[in-house]
């Protein structure tokens, strides 16, 4: 009763405040642990941003109207949350709905990290530290299984999903500092992942793309074991017109959504194409994807399934 009493007090005063900066920029630091958050936060914190890490939840409202009183000229503020607070994650996503009410936080952004179990289980063993979840009844996958399950809904309404696998902890910070510099020199980091439907859509993704229609280079026997990366089977798939057209209709496509994106202020974009294996015309595509200039951007390129088969 006495923490709501102090949270109506405190949205009161917010909204009493004489002069709130009207470009006050929050950002919500959470994810999976192990991902990269302390990383994150710490590069945040060089680049300007007021930081600090494991704060409750319910306290988000008092900390920031505190801010705005007390430190006008801060118009960065990011905001590291995890399953250590998980009394108060229920009361997460009534929180965030209740500041984006609020004018002063019209730009407050969501960032989710998150990782495969796998590169979750080895980065715990390599820096030896506890997972937050884990005690004398539960193992590591069980800890890390229960936080996915636990952290869902707010990944589900996250501004922006960063898988790490694909960064080690130095492209993890500079994809931070570019990201977070200012306006006029922010890129928008586009990762292009090539995967074989038969292993399923890749989860992250924005926009996914099908090439299975494509002439498939796996029933050429000189090329059935080589992969998109070589280019004999580029110039095999490229050289259909079947192949050319799409490319075309599909750069346009692309380029012009990357540029709306830009507009609205995305920082990261999933773009995925897939064929039946993940490794012929899936390949052919995501390389010459990433080799082609696209303004205001930096680029990742991820084979999912090139090595299954």
């Amino acid at each position: 009763m006495l923490l709501q009493s102090s949270l109506l007090l405190a949205k009161k005063s917010m909204h009493n405040s004489a002069a709130l900066p009207q470009d006050f920029f929050v950002l919500i630091v959470t994810g999976l642990s192990g991902a990269g958050k302390t990383s994150v936060m710490r590069t945040l914190e060089d680049a300007g941003f007021y930081c600090v890490d494991n704060l409750p939840v319910p306290l988000i409202f008092t900390f920031l109207n505190l801010i705005i009183k007390t430190q006008p000229n801060t118009p960065k503020v990011a905001l590291g949350i995890d399953a250590r607070g998980q009394q108060y994650l229920q009361h997460f996503m009534a929180e965030v709905a209740s500041l984006k009410r609020e004018g002063p936080f019209r730009h407050l952004k969501i960032m989710f990290l998150k990782a495969s179990q796998e590169t979750l289980i080895k980065r715990f063993q390599e820096t030896r530290r506890n997972h937050p979840l884990l005690d004398q009844n539960t193992d590591l996958l069980t800890a890390i299984s229960e936080e996915i399950k636990l952290l869902e809904p707010i990944m589900q309404v996250a501004d922006i999903i960063l898988d790490t696998d694909v960064f080690n902890v130095h492209e993890l910070r500079n994809w931070v500092r570019q990201s977070f510099e200012p306006e006029q020199n922010r890129k928008m980091l586009v990762n292009f992942v090539s995967f074989g439907f038969k292993y399923g859509l890749p989860a992250e993704s924005n926009l996914v793309f099908d090439v299975r229609f494509l002439p498939n280079p796996y029933f050429i026997p000189e090329l059935k074991l080589l992969t998109g990366k070589d280019a004999a089977v580029q110039e095999y798939v490229f050289s259909k017109e079947a192949a050319t057209s799409y490319w075309q209709l599909l750069l346009q496509f692309i380029t012009t959504t990357l540029e709306k994106y830009y507009e609205e202020g995305r920082y990261f974009v999933t773009i995925a194409v897939g064929c039946t294996g993940g490794k012929h015309r899936s390949v052919s595509f995501i390389e010459r994807l990433a080799q082609t200039p696209l303004p205001n951007t930096n680029v990742l390129v991820q084979h999912r399934d090139l090595n299954k088969e």
